[in-house]
C-alpha cells in the first residue's frame, strides 16, 4: 500500500468532511454568500505568504539539489505569478491591493499558518512535505470534484476558481507532491513516518477550520 493510501484511509472522516463541506458545495452551485468568498480570498491571500515561507524552508531542508530546485522553482511560481493572479482576481472582487495589506489573520489562518511555518521551522523536511499534502492535492481533489458537479449559470468568480483547481497544472502539482510523499514513505523510519501522519491530519484539520471559517 502507497503511504499516501495510508494517509487517506487515517483521515478519511476528515477527507469526506471537506469534500462535502457546505463552502466549496456552495462555490460548486453558487449558493455561496459572495460576501463569504471575497472573504476567503482575503484570508487566502495571507495563507499565500507563509506558505510561500514554508516552500522555502521545504528548499532549505531538501535532501538533494533535485528536490531542492522543484521546492525553489515552486516557491518563485508562488511569489511571482500565483500571488499576483491573486491580487488581480482581488481587484475584480472590489478588493484593492492596498486594502489586503491591512487585512488581519482571522484565529482559523493563524492557526493554520503558525502550523506550518512551525513546522518548517522545527519539523523535519520529511514533516514538510506531510503538511503541504493537503495544500496541494486536497485543493485539486476539490477542483475535479467541484468540475464534476457544478451547475451552470454560477458566478463567474466561481467558475474560474474551479477551473484554476480543476487544472491539469494543478493536477500535476498534486500528484508531483504525492509521488514525492510516497518515495519518502518507502525509506522513512518508524519515528518518520508517525510525524509525517500527525504532521499532516493537522494539516487537515486546519483546512477544514479555514472553509468553517468562511461561512
Amino acid at each position: 500500500m502507497l503511504f499516501t493510501d495510508k494517509l487517506y484511509e487515517k483521515t478519511r472522516d476528515i477527507q469526506e468532511s471537506i469534500l462535502n463541506h457546505p463552502f466549496p458545495r456552495g462555490i460548486g452551485d453558487g449558493s455561496l454568500p459572495m460576501d463569504s468568498f471575497k472573504y476567503f480570498i482575503e484570508q487566502d491571500y495571507l495563507f499565500l505568504i507563509d506558505y510561500s515561507r514554508i516552500l522555502g524552508l521545504a528548499a532549505i531542508k531538501a535532501p538533494d539539489r533535485h528536490t531542492m530546485k522543484a521546492f525553489s522553482e515552486l516557491l518563485h511560481e508562488t511569489i511571482s505569478t500565483e500571488m499576483e493572479l491573486h491580487i488581480q482576481f482581488c481587484g475584480r472582487l472590489g478588493i484593492s491591493e492596498n486594502n489586503l495589506s491591512k487585512i488581519v489573520r482571522a484565529e482559523p489562518t493563524a492557526a493554520y499558518t503558525n502550523f506550518l511555518v512551525r513546522t518548517g521551522y522545527e519539523g523535519s523536511y520529511e514533516e514538510i512535505v506531510a503538511a503541504l499534502l493537503p495544500c496541494m492535492a486536497t485543493y485539486s481533489d476539490i477542483g475535479i470534484h467541484l468540475k464534476s458537479k457544478a451547475l451552470t449559470g454560477i458566478p463567474e468568480e466561481y467558475q474560474e476558481w474551479i477551473s484554476m483547481y480543476s487544472s491539469d497544472e494543478f493536477k500535476e502539482l498534486a500528484r508531483w507532491i504525492t509521488d514525492l510523499i510516497n518515495v519518502i514513505g518507502e525509506s522513512a523510519g518508524e519515528s518518520s513516518l508517525r510525524n509525517m501522519i500527525l504532521a499532516y491530519k493537522s494539516s487537515c484539520v486546519h483546512e477544514l477550520n479555514f472553509w468553517t471559517m468562511c461561512l
